[in-house]
């Protein structure tokens, strides 16, 4: 996709800026926000999940560049290889900011073509790196494992040893499936397994711009294309009654679900009124979660308040965010203004609940 490519150089720019500008931009969710807490020696080690960052090892970008995929670019150069110098780095961020886990997933990279041998063998590659990762530093991470799709079979043998296997907290996938619905028929083995296997479903965007020419003619397929690409997929996936047919899926939805909270009553009453939806809507995505890698405090608030606070997990989208941004992953969360209770859950306890760990 050039448009995606594109912008490589643009965002990477911004994000050097912003870096600067970090204390500022927390000041505007709250001012006065407080520091993310440190771990501190002498305590237990806190249990804090981080619902939402990526790693790629390099030969891995090269398979998928081999094979035809534009947009690696993106994820070079940003100390988001498993090497030890940027290990050492991430590890670095997360202590200063209190998280002793993030949740490794390698979407948007992913290959999705007609070559099923290429797709399969890409989806292993980063799994068995992932599973090597995790050995090594299992007090650190957890993952999501990649599926090759579209093709459907060899989806469900790579989730299936990817769950029950390596011991993966989930599959991820993107918003869409070369350039296909997620919620195509064509995809319900895929999501019978997943059900089968009582997993979760990670949900991230393609990058793509939800292939509309009024996002990507002007470079916006990051700015919003992205979360609009998570509410269009997670609206499709109502349309298809994909998550009543398949209860045991516990879905997450990155970016705070893409703006569906701000739009819920609207989506609501398409159900309501005309039928839209074959179930409410607004009941449904009771049942999902959504991670925090939004950064703005009354987006925040607005989601927790349409649907609570019980199934908001963080996330900071690591590597795009790092230094004083990583910090404020966390530090916009404590100056929200949220109740005690719903703030700690959402920084230390519903990710627990969401990969079924227990507090030791």
């Amino acid at each position: 996709m050039p448009e995606h490519i594109s912008t490589v150089a643009t965002r990477r720019k911004l994000l050097k800026s912003a870096a600067a500008l970090a204390g500022a931009a927390v000041g505007v969710a709250a001012i006065g926000s407080p520091a993310a807490e440190p771990r501190r020696s002498g305590t237990s080690p806190s249990m804090r999940i981080d619902c939402h960052a990526h790693l790629w090892p390099t030969d891995y970008l090269d398979f998928l560049e081999h094979n035809g995929l534009l947009t690696t670019a993106i994820a070079r150069n940003i100390r988001a290889t498993a090497s030890s110098e940027d290990l050492a780095a991430r590890f670095a961020m997360m202590d200063k900011a209190g998280v002793r886990r993030q949740v490794l997933s390698a979407v948007p990279q992913l290959l999705q073509s007609s070559d099923a041998a290429a797709c399969a063998t890409g989806a292993r590659m980063i799994n068995d790196a992932y599973a090597g990762i995790l050995r090594s530093h299992p007090d650190r991470f957890l993952a999501y494992g990649a599926v090759p799709l579209p093709h459907v079979e060899e989806a469900v043998r790579e989730a299936r040893r990817a769950v029950q296997g390596l011991g993966f907290s989930g599959i991820a996938i993107s918003t869409l499936i070369d350039s296909r619905s997620i919620a195509s028929d064509d995809l319900l083995p895929f999501y019978s397994e997943l059900d089968r296997l009582g997993t979760v479903l990670y949900i991230h965007p393609t990058g793509c711009g939800a292939l509309s020419p009024m996002i990507n003619d002007f470079k916006l397929n990051w700015v919003v294309g992205a979360p609009f690409e998570e509410a269009i997929s997670v609206l499709q996936l109502l349309k298809s009654d994909i998550p009543h047919r398949f209860p045991n899926i516990r879905f997450h939805v990155s970016h705070l679900g893409g703006g569906l909270a701000y739009q819920m009553q609207r989506i609501e009453d398409n159900f309501t009124n005309w039928k839209a939806f074959p179930r409410s809507p607004a009941q449904e995505l009771k049942r999902f979660w959504f991670d925090t890698a939004n950064f703005h405090a009354p987006a925040l608030r607005c989601t927790c308040e349409t649907w609570g606070h019980d199934q908001i997990i963080l996330g900071s989208d690591f590597p795009y965010f790092q230094d004083e941004l990583y910090l404020r992953a966390i530090s916009y969360i404590q100056a929200a203004n949220l109740p005690d209770d719903a703030r700690d859950a959402i920084l230390d306890s519903n990710a627990m609940r969401l990969y079924r760990l227990s507090g030791s």
